[in-house]
């Protein structure tokens, strides 16, 4: 199927995947293409972070939809 990845700075980018992938899958295939790191990548759709081990199909990801792509940002504590 093909999805639309919405990246960092707002461009779409087409995807083909197939629907029983894992979100683990598509993160590496936007690494590929992004050079981003995996563990860097958080993918958000509906509304909801996906998760590595879930796949696409039970999440409602369908062909043309759209998944947001954000950085995982780290964090520490704030000494003062």
């Amino acid at each position: 199927m093909q999805i639309h990845v919405k990246t960092l700075i707002g461009s779409k980018v087409q995807i083909s995947i197939d629907e029983d992938a894992t979100v683990l899958q598509l993160k590496q295939q936007l690494e590929a293409i992004q050079g981003i790191q995996v563990d860097q990548i958080r993918l958000i759709f509906s509304g909801k972070q996906l998760n590595d081990s879930e796949k696409l199909k039970d999440r409602k990801v369908t062909p043309g939809s759209i998944v947001h792509m954000v950085l995982q940002l780290r964090g520490g504590s704030m000494r003062l």
